[in-house]
């Protein structure tokens, strides 16, 4: 797959330039990078990329995964795993910010349309 050199971000096969910063993509996987975890971070700011609110951690850690997996450092903060009415939120790298936002729009945001076969039959009489 290829991936961007400036912001090591893989994308899918057959994608040409990154859409962050509009270099071309080189081929094969990213190598690893040197920036240091969410949990020893003092000089690069993290903001916030979403806010769950009420009793939605279980989501919150859905978002947190699907963002690692795409190579994005993330923290969540309040008390997400216990029944808490705070709002939990998704703690990126202030430079990841708008990938990251992409990338949920992408997940989380988009409505699956149920297929022909998983349709009510009523509704193609």
């Amino acid at each position: 797959m290829p991936y961007c050199a400036e912001c090591l971000i893989e994308y899918v096969k057959g994608a040409t330039q990154c859409e962050d910063c509009g270099a071309f993509l080189l081929p094969g996987s990213p190598p690893a990078s040197h920036r240091p975890s969410l949990a020893d971070e003092r000089d690069f700011p993290l903001v916030p990329v979403r806010i769950f609110t009420g009793n939605s951690g279980m989501e919150a850690e859905l978002a947190c995964g699907i963002l690692e997996s795409q190579g994005i450092s993330c923290a969540l903060s309040g008390d997400v795993g216990t029944v808490s009415l705070r709002d939990t939120h998704l703690l990126v790298h202030e430079e990841d910010a708008v990938h990251a936002e992409r990338i949920l729009k992408d997940y989380l945001d988009t409505e699956v349309q149920p297929s022909p076969e998983e349709s009510d039959p009523a509704e193609n009489a």
